[in-house]
C-alpha cells in the first residue's frame, strides 16, 4: 500500500515514494476529495496540463463547468465515456491512457516534458525582460546636447 505525504511536502519530497516492490513512483496514493487523488483524476489533470489547459480552457471546449474538471480531477465524479473521448482527443492522448495506471516511467516523462515547455516560455520571457532593461539602461542623448555635437 502507498503512503500519502503530508500536505506541505515538496514536490521532490513526493517523487521520493515507493511501491510496494521499492520502486520510486512519481504519485502519491489515492487521497478521495483532495488535489492529490490518483486514478483517472490524476491522469486526466496530467494530460490537461502537458498540452497547455486549464481547468477552465478544458471546461469550456468540453462544454461543461470547470468545477466540474476540477471534480473529475480530484476523484469526486468521473467524466462519462463520450466525455472521456473528447478529453482524449484534446489533450491528444488515449481514453485507454486516461483510464489506466502508466508505469512511473511513462507518467514521469509526461510531467517532464510539460516541466521543459514550461521552463522553455520561462525562459523566453526571462530573455524579453533582460533585453528591455539593457535597452532602458542605454544612454539617450537628447538632440542638440553636448554627446551628440560631439558624436557629430
Amino acid at each position: 500500500m502507498r503512503e500519502a505525504c503530508a500536505p506541505e511536502q515538496s514536490l521532490t519530497q513526493r517523487q521520493r515514494l515507493v511501491d510496494a516492490s521499492g520502486r520510486p513512483v512519481w504519485y502519491q496514493g489515492r487521497k478521495v476529495g483532495t488535489h492529490e487523488s490518483g486514478g483517472v483524476g490524476g491522469r486526466l489533470r496530467t494530460a490537461r496540463r502537458s498540452v497547455g489547459l486549464t481547468q477552465k480552457q478544458l471546461a469550456e471546449q468540453l462544454g461543461v463547468e470547470s468545477i466540474t474538471v476540477s471534480r473529475w480531477e480530484r476523484g469526486v465524479t468521473t467524466p462519462s465515456l463520450p466525455r472521456l473521448r473528447r478529453v482524449a482527443e484534446l489533450t491528444e492522448t488515449t481514453v485507454s491512457d486516461l483510464v489506466r495506471a502508466p508505469d512511473a516511467a511513462t507518467a514521469h516523462a509526461v510531467e517532464l516534458a510539460a516541466l521543459r515547455e514550461e521552463l522553455a516560455e520561462t525562459r523566453e520571457l526571462v530573455n524579453r525582460v533582460a533585453r528591455t532593461l539593457d535597452q532602458l539602461a542605454q544612454p539617450r542623448s537628447a538632440p542638440g546636447s553636448l554627446s551628440t555635437l560631439r558624436d557629430s
